[in-house]
């Protein structure tokens, strides 16, 4: 009885150990990893870039109802109509319309022309119907009613194209005869044009006016100094101007440093200025003037730049990054790395084991270390290599597993 006693006690005791056992190897663990990635870093300043450019004034005292022919931001030719003159609300309204049903013709004759479904891409589809689907509710919540309209017939346009990707059965042949037949009833209404508005000049249309475009002279960049950026206010224009056209050609931005940081930059200097437009993430520029301050604390860089497009016609300002130089490698947590024999290295995974390999640093921050990628050869770092960040008594060709 006794005897059966304690060889029940040693089997609950073993069950306890074997337990714990278990609880502790799946609580702890000897080493914590984190994956090598590929990534570019960049060594520069952030600023607030102010931009300075050609800005040509549109007048008009023309009497009647403007209807604008082009889209905001978008390019005219010198002598190109920007807008029609009617006599009437409701035949500006009627051009609308007119516009609208012409697109959604040639966007439904596209779609009818389009037979290769089984080559259609469905990620790219889908891509469209989302990207139109943000263009929509962005115009919309900036209160931009005219954008929305458009980018409403682009959202339809996008979930049409995925229906015929899909293979599903939509009668388009029905819809645009009948879009034909709104277009000639629409057509049959339209009265005749009183006047144009057209440009003196080729570049972008931009209808905003913010007030810097007599205040901000690109004859004058000597002027542009700390003093002139901390006082520059914008100045109320006449109602008669309906917008303006930007030149496509050299403009500048604008920008207050310390001085310290100017001195890192030479006049004449290429570089690149990495940016928030979706459109021009990084632009071509160069040093155009560097004016320092009366007291010598601060000064500001002029970068000169020829890239034109949509979105930086309508941008006066935002925040930028000078890109002194830029460095691409494996990043890896500056805690992974180690000093073994006076080698700088880390230690990386190999299956049940833990290696040392030497690392090239080429850029460093508090938080985390790029390293040279060098060729996928055993002994050196190697992309998505598991990188030991914690652990004890590690050495190299320890058994982890």
């Amino acid at each position: 009885m006794k005897g059966s006693s304690v060889i029940r006690f040693l089997i609950i005791a073993l069950a306890v150990v074997f337990l714990g056992n278990q609880v502790f190897a799946a609580v702890y663990k000897p080493i914590e990893t984190q994956t090598a990635v590929y990534h570019t870093a960049t060594d520069g300043i952030k600023i607030t870039g102010l931009i300075i450019r050609n800005e040509n004034l549109i007048q008009s005292n023309t009497q009647g109802v403007m209807h604008f022919m082009i889209e905001d931001g978008n390019r005219v030719a010198n002598g190109g109509v920007i807008a029609n003159i009617y006599g009437s609300e409701s035949a500006s309204i009627t051009v609308s319309e007119i516009e609208s049903v012409k697109s959604r013709i040639t966007d439904i004759e596209d779609i009818l022309s389009y037979n290769d479904i089984d080559a259609a891409n469905l990620e790219l589809v889908n891509s469209k119907v989302q990207n139109s689907l943000n263009d929509f509710i962005f115009s919309v919540s900036a209160g931009n009613y005219n954008s929305a309209s458009q980018n409403s017939h682009k959202l339809l346009s996008s979930i049409n194209r995925k229906q015929v990707a899909m293979g599903s059965n939509v009668d388009f042949a029905s819809q645009l005869e009948a879009l034909k037949k709104q277009l000639d009833s629409l057509s049959a209404k339209l009265p005749e044009v009183k006047g144009e508005i057209k440009a003196d000049c080729s570049g972008y249309f931009v209808s905003q006016i913010d007030g810097y475009e007599k205040v901000l002279n690109i004859d004058d960049l000597s002027s542009v100094t700390p003093e002139f950026l901390e006082n520059v206010k914008p100045k109320k224009t006449n109602d008669e101007f309906i917008g303006k056209i930007v030149s496509d050609y050299e403009w500048y931005i604008a920008a207050t440093v310390s001085v310290d940081e100017s001195l890192k930059f030479k006049e004449g200097e290429a570089l690149k200025l990495a940016t928030s437009v979706k459109s021009s993430p990084e632009l071509n520029a160069t040093v155009k003037k560097i004016n320092i301050s009366e007291d010598f604390d601060t000064a500001v860089m002029i970068f000169s730049c020829n890239e034109m497009n949509k979105e930086l016609a309508v941008m006066r300002s935002g925040p930028m990054t000078v890109i002194k130089k830029q460095y691409s490698g494996l990043k890896i947590p500056r805690k992974a790395l180690r000093v073994v024999d006076g080698v700088r290295g880390v230690y990386v995974v190999n299956g049940m084991q833990i290696n040392f390999v030497p690392i090239e640093i080429i850029y460093s921050t508090e938080e985390y270390i790029i390293c040279k990628k060098q060729s996928d050869n055993s002994g050196v770092l190697r992309l998505y290599d598991s990188v030991v960040v914690k652990g004890r008594q590690l050495y190299d060709g320890k058994i982890i597993g």
